[in-house]
């Protein structure tokens, strides 16, 4: 007679290994969240890039503002100079002497 022999029975079908079906899935989550985290890295790097180059932009513009307004107003100076020589040493006796009540002052 035969005895009961369970490995007859088997399949050859390998029977799924849960352990390794939740590695594979937590290496694939891994590199998942590996490569979001390089594009916001990228991202970021892009929008920094352009944050800046906006605000240099806008330094060298204001800059340029200052300057025009600063060349405007020594010019308006030294024309009210030359043509009222007198009024604008009047205008520095006026401020010096303002200055020096200040400082005597203290």
């Amino acid at each position: 007679m035969n005895t009961f022999n369970p490995q007859d029975f088997s399949s050859p079908v390998k029977e799924a290994n849960p352990d390794h079906e939740a590695n594979a899935m937590l290496e694939a989550g891994k590199d998942h969240a590996a490569q979001a985290a390089r594009e916001l890295k990228e991202a970021a790097v892009l929008k920094a890039r352009e944050v800046k180059s906006t605000a240099v932009h806008r330094a060298e513009d204001v800059r340029r503002q200052v300057e025009n307004r600063v060349q405007d107003v020594r010019t308006r100076c030294e024309r009210s100079t030359r043509e009222d020589p007198m009024r604008s040493l009047l205008y520095a006796f006026g401020a010096g002497f303002v200055i020096g009540f200040i400082y005597r002052g203290r």
